[in-house]
């Protein structure tokens, strides 16, 4: 195996905690160009990994750079990360379940609407508005509902 390949992958949960330090000026369009260079498939276990065991800030930096590459190669190259993405929608950081919310609506993320609505159900307002917005944009079937309901009770 590539011995630089090696050291990236050694040095990326370093780079991902640095870089997520909020008073460290970075964009995740910045990493994501050093990971994309490096070989996005062989970064995915880390990648994974630090949606599970990273700090607030890494887990958030790092849903980022998902997030990047499915804007620039479609939603397919998400796929290897949404039952971690999910699993943060129960996360105990507000901003994490936050940033989760955001990359469940932007990469449609099936099989996640149970702990949406959980989240609209039982969590503060901020995050369930959001959490709600994600829904609707989502199940279409919840929209057409909700006006329904709304114009139900408007009568």
């Amino acid at each position: 195996m590539n011995t630089e390949l090696d050291d990236f992958l050694t040095q990326l949960p370093t780079l991902l905690r640095l870089l997520a330090d909020p008073m460290t000026p970075h964009t995740s369009l910045e990493l994501w160009c050093r990971i994309k260079s490096f070989g996005w498939t062989e970064c995915i276990p880390v990648l994974q990994s630090q949606l599970q065991i990273g700090s607030s800030d890494v887990k958030r930096l790092t849903l980022s750079v998902i997030t990047e590459e499915c804007n620039h190669f479609g939603n397919t190259f998400g796929e290897d990360f949404q039952e971690h993405i999910a699993a943060l929608l129960d996360d105990e950081d507000r901003l994490v379940r936050s940033a989760a919310i955001q990359t469940v609506s932007e990469l449609s993320i099936p099989n996640a609407d149970f702990r949406l609505r959980s989240i609209v159900c039982n969590d503060e307002p901020i995050l369930a508005a959001e959490a709600l917005f994600a829904l609707l944009e989502t199940d279409k079937k919840l929209l057409d509902d909700v006006v329904q309901f709304v114009r139900d009770r408007s009568m």
